[in-house]
């Protein structure tokens, strides 16, 4: 089968990113510099598997009136285009980066109305196109108009077309995505988590409860990649669980950082590493996102100047 992958982003947005050191709030504040880029969770991920050297292809919704800067980026980083475009025009966020507190400040408006017949053009663009793909990756919240339902649909038909299936998203759409049964993989924070499942939200210990959480998500998909900040992330698979250690950085922008992080997985998986090395190698490459402004691998610190400082641990358990 071919190692080609999908990302399916139906929320993009072009994100203005302003760079203000010690950024405050109810304040006047300064800004050092600002970029404008196409964006969008799924699309940052292409990107970023485009630049590890993979043969991409982007899907879902893009406004017709500025989608000049998408498709640039598109023939600039050989990310094959399916998109459905829309009338009106694709959303745009604000990313206030903070360098002197390592922090990122993220206002994100909602996006354009989708309409059924779009996202019916969307289903059987996506039922073409699912056969030829290895991975498929749906990453993002969902515009208005789309049911929660939605990405469980493409899902289903992914799965039936013999792909795995990550799935990165929060709130509803999460926790019926997960319901379906068809997802591989799901990337959520413990944040994400709280906002839907009462027991974490209720937890005095908190990553008892995400453990308890996570065995009983299994019994659902594969596994659950969850980002710890600082600590790291750490891998939930039936029968077992692995860590992997963050290394010490100089954090430029948190921004599509963990949209690398899934990035760096799905295409480890993809050219058939084992577990372990594909925490390791998603962790390397968020690490090099932490150290740029913009989307993609940085160059000044690719992934591999960090792959030594990363320590993976393993624990077998029942499944």
């Amino acid at each position: 089968m071919s190692k080609k992958i999908l990302t399916v982003t139906l929320n993009p947005a072009i994100d203005y990113t302003v760079i203000v050191p010690g950024f405050a709030v109810d304040s006047v504040n300064r800004a050092e510099s600002g970029r404008r880029d196409p964006g969008g969770k799924g699309i940052n991920v292409a990107t970023a598997l485009s630049r590890g050297g993979f043969d991409v292809a982007v899907t879902g919704f893009l406004g017709k009136e500025n989608a000049l800067i998408f498709r640039d980026h598109f023939t600039k980083n050989s990310l094959e285009d399916h998109f459905v475009y829309v009338e009106g025009s694709t959303r745009e966020g604000i990313k206030i980066a903070d360098p002197e507190g390592e922090i990122t400040t993220d206002i994100n408006f909602p996006g354009f109305m989708i309409e059924k017949k779009q996202i019916d053009e969307l289903l059987d663009k996506f039922g073409k196109l699912a056969s030829g793909f290895h991975s498929v990756i749906l990453s993002g919240s969902l515009p208005p108009g789309v049911p929660d339902s939605f990405y469980g649909d493409l899902a289903k038909i992914a799965r039936e077309a013999g792909c795995f299936v990550a799935l990165d998203t929060s709130r509803m759409a999460l926790k019926a995505a997960v319901e379906t049964g068809a997802i591989n993989l799901i990337k959520p924070n413990i944040d994400e988590l709280a906002e839907i499942y009462e027991e974490i939200r209720q937890a005095t210990d908190r990553p008892r409860a995400v453990d308890a959480l996570s065995l009983k998500l299994l019994e659902k998909v594969d596994m659950i990649a969850l980002s710890l900040g600082e600590e790291g992330s750490r891998l939930y698979g039936r029968g077992y669980t692995i860590d992997a250690s963050a290394p010490a950085i100089k954090v430029k922008s948190t921004v599509g950082a963990g949209d690398t992080f899934l990035a760096g997985f799905a295409g480890a998986l993809a050219s058939g590493l084992e577990k372990g090395d594909a925490l390791k190698q998603a962790a390397s490459w968020a690490a090099s996102k932490l150290t740029m402004y913009g989307s993609g691998l940085s160059e000044v610190q690719p992934p591999a100047s960090f792959l030594d400082k990363i320590k993976i641990k393993i624990e077998q358990r029942g499944a």
